[in-house]
């Protein structure tokens, strides 16, 4: 979650700081070309790559939201899971099934991954932000978990897109 400024105390603060750091994405890679979106960095993973992992990410939240199977929308196969599986694991999976789609497709879904959040979070309550994850999972997921969803909803929006446009600075950079 944001340190400095603290979490968003509203829905609505929310969805606007999603969308601040997606705006700050976006103008990280408006400059780029199609080569530059799909050269390799030095950790094997191009800007589409990352644009790639961070809409499988945001579907699988946008799913939980609408209490929807988490891991299928994110294109996971049943059992590639948190608790079967490491992120790392389940990132290396991701990367693996979607490295081949064009980069057109990939800058389409990440827009209507971001659009989709963007409408799950719109229809909840400033109160829903603090009701736990496992509270959103289908029953068929069902965990024991009592984090406030704020927290997922954070990590995985805004709090990824930085992290990823940061990744594709210092790609930019060579660094």
């Amino acid at each position: 979650m944001d340190s400095i400024e603290g979490p968003p105390a509203s829905v609505k603060e929310l969805a606007d700081r999603i969308e601040q750091e997606w705006e700050a994405l976006q103008q990280a890679i408006s400059p780029l070309d199609a080569e530059q979106m799909t050269a390799p960095g030095a950790d094997g993973w191009s800007v589409k790559d990352e644009l790639a992992h961070l809409t499988a990410w945001t579907s699988g939240v946008a799913a939980l939201l609408r209490k929807q199977p988490r891991y299928p929308a994110m294109g996971l196969a049943p059992g590639v899971e948190p608790h079967s599986v490491d992120l790392d694991r389940m990132n290396k999976i991701i990367y693996e099934t979607r490295r081949d789609i064009p980069l057109q497709r990939v800058l389409d879904e990440a827009l209507e991954a971001h659009h989709d959040l963007l409408a799950a979070v719109s229809v909840l309550s400033d109160e829903d932000l603090m009701r736990t994850y496992g509270e959103f999972q289908p029953q068929e997921e069902e965990l024991e978990d009592d984090t406030p969803i704020l927290n997922e909803i954070a990590g995985i929006s805004y709090g990824h897109y930085a992290e990823h446009r940061q990744d594709v600075l210092e790609k930019l950079s060579g660094v």
